[in-house]
């Protein structure tokens, strides 16, 4: 189940961000990369930051690897990730999720290209603990559209890296967020 809370699609000059109400259904086929090439490096660089102590983060489902489609006459890779709140607190807090969809909504609509980019955000239900509360996750998919294969796919690479940042500073906001809060 998808939450999509207030924030619905819009598009402005950066990276097209929506919001979604339930994951999309990839198409393409999935292609593996190796960890010296473009992609297996943006998603290892990713990794990394992501399992830093500047992330509040953790990835719950590891990549199924980038999927490409060639059928609107274009390139286009597509790829997404699905983490969660490491501390436990925070994992069923939809509050929480709801600023941090609000926060990546618009740090990404202010990078990468609309025509070559688009990320979508989709806050999904979890696994239940044992005092049986949902605790959520955050899905993210990044379309990369590009002349080629390869344009497509360091557009691709570019765009996750900007997912990235993204995320880093949004868990120093909440971190801040969280300490006021708490204080």
């Amino acid at each position: 189940m998808c939450l999509q809370g207030e924030f619905g699609s819009r598009s402005f000059t950066g990276m097209r961000v929506e919001v979604a109400e339930k994951i999309p259904l990839r198409t393409g086929r999935a292609k593996e990369f190796g960890a010296d090439d473009a992609a297996g490096l943006a998603i290892k660089n990713f990794i990394a930051a992501i399992k830093s102590e500047d992330s509040l983060f953790c990835i719950v489902q590891p990549f199924e690897g980038l999927s490409l489609d060639e059928s609107t006459g274009s390139s286009v890779y597509s790829g997404d990730v699905v983490f969660a709140f490491r501390d436990t607190e925070y994992k069923s807090q939809k509050s929480v999720h709801f600023l941090l969809l609000e926060k990546l909504d618009a740090l990404l609509k202010a990078a990468g290209s609309q025509e070559s980019l688009e990320a979508t955000l989709c806050l999904t239900s979890g696994s239940a603990d044992e005092l049986n509360q949902k605790e959520l996750a955050l899905w993210i998919g990044l379309c990369a559209k590009g002349d080629s294969p390869e344009q497509a796919l360091l557009r691709w690479g570019l765009g996750f890296a900007q997912i990235q940042q993204a995320l880093l500073f949004s868990s120093r906001f909440l971190r801040l967020h969280l300490t006021r809060a708490s204080g």
